[in-house]
């Protein structure tokens, strides 16, 4: 079986041309035929000049570019365009996630012929992190929406059987894409499988200069994007938990309203009587929506079901 590799690249004039040997040293390991995809994704330095000075050396490594900066999304839909493998795999260039690990997914693959996508996951016995922004919490939060045991929803090191990417349309174009890929293979009823891996960035000096690597962690909007993929995923999480405060809220005043009613001191006309009654029927106007936007998840579901069948008979018919 071919393995395709695809890789982003942005403004990493600094390690490119090691990034692209030690992912080229990785795939030998594999002793099946393969492919590299070095996506450029609108770099503003020499990146691409140096990627298609190293990519001479080797004929099966190929280099993909456009202009402007476009997302990480954007970059991996490029890749997948140019994929020819049966299996894709996709990670970052700096080999962050250890020598071993691109040999550690594609022999899950092999090894397991149920199994159509492979996720490296620091969360597991026996992976971690190292000098690296956590992101633990914002991972068990997606995988109680996603109502699974999977530990690492956001990351890119993964993959993938062909079929998986082919049968789906993808639209993110920033980091999203990795919750989305994972949302839409969980629904058309994929098997995805996690190997532990450790991730790691080291403060070491780079190849062709003395800056070290930086974080783009930006919690803020990590944080946002969470709850919103895990609001799509699964509602009853805000609006449930929403609905439970405000009926809870409108019973206690009830409550007190009843205590002062036999204590002798009720006035029916009080802001209180008004509140509790507003909150209680926000309560259950919640609920009930919360059951539409189940519904809504459900219809999605099969029209991604739907659009699967009709791309994998497209394929069939080429």
């Amino acid at each position: 079986m071919k393995i395709s590799l695809v890789s982003p690249m942005y403004n990493e004039e600094n390690v490119i041309d090691s990034s692209i040997k030690n992912l080229v040293s990785a795939l030998k390991e594999l002793k099946t035929p393969w492919e590299l995809i070095m996506v450029n994704d609108g770099s503003r330095d020499n990146t691409l000049k140096i990627a298609k000075q190293t990519a001479k050396n080797y004929g099966n490594v190929k280099i993909v570019s456009y202009p402007v900066n476009k997302g990480r999304g954007a970059a991996l839909k490029e890749g997948f365009a140019n994929a020819t493998g049966d299996i894709i795999v996709t990670t970052e260039s700096d080999m962050s996630w250890g020598n071993d690990i691109i040999k550690k997914m594609v022999t899950t693959l092999f090894d397991n012929p149920n199994v159509d996508m492979v996720i490296a996951s620091p969360h597991l016995k026996g992976g971690g992190y190292k000098k690296v922004p956590l992101s633990a919490v914002g991972n068990i939060v997606l995988g109680k929406a996603f109502g699974n045991d999977l530990t690492m929803l956001s990351g890119m090191t993964r993959a993938y059987r062909r079929k998986v990417i082919d049968t789906m349309n993808i639209e993110s174009d920033g980091k999203e894409i990795h919750l989305e890929i994972a949302s839409k293979a969980l629904a058309l009823g994929y098997k995805i499988k996690e190997v532990p891996a450790i991730l790691s960035w080291e403060n070491k000096k780079k190849d062709s200069g003395k800056k070290r690597r930086k974080s783009s962690f930006n919690a803020k909007k990590l944080i946002i994007s969470h709850l919103i993929f895990s609001f799509n995923e699964s509602p009853i999480i805000l609006l449930g938990s929403l609905s439970a405060i405000f009926i809870l809220l409108g019973f206690i005043i009830f409550a007190y309203l009843l205590y002062t009613y036999f204590a002798g001191d009720l006035n029916p006309v009080r802001p209180l009587m008004f509140l509790a009654i507003i909150l209680l029927v926000v309560g259950v106007q919640t609920v009930l929506f919360s059951f539409l936007a189940y519904q809504n998840k459900d219809l999605k579901k099969q029209s991604l079901i739907l659009q699967k069948n009709v791309l994998e008979m497209q394929r069939k018919n080429k």
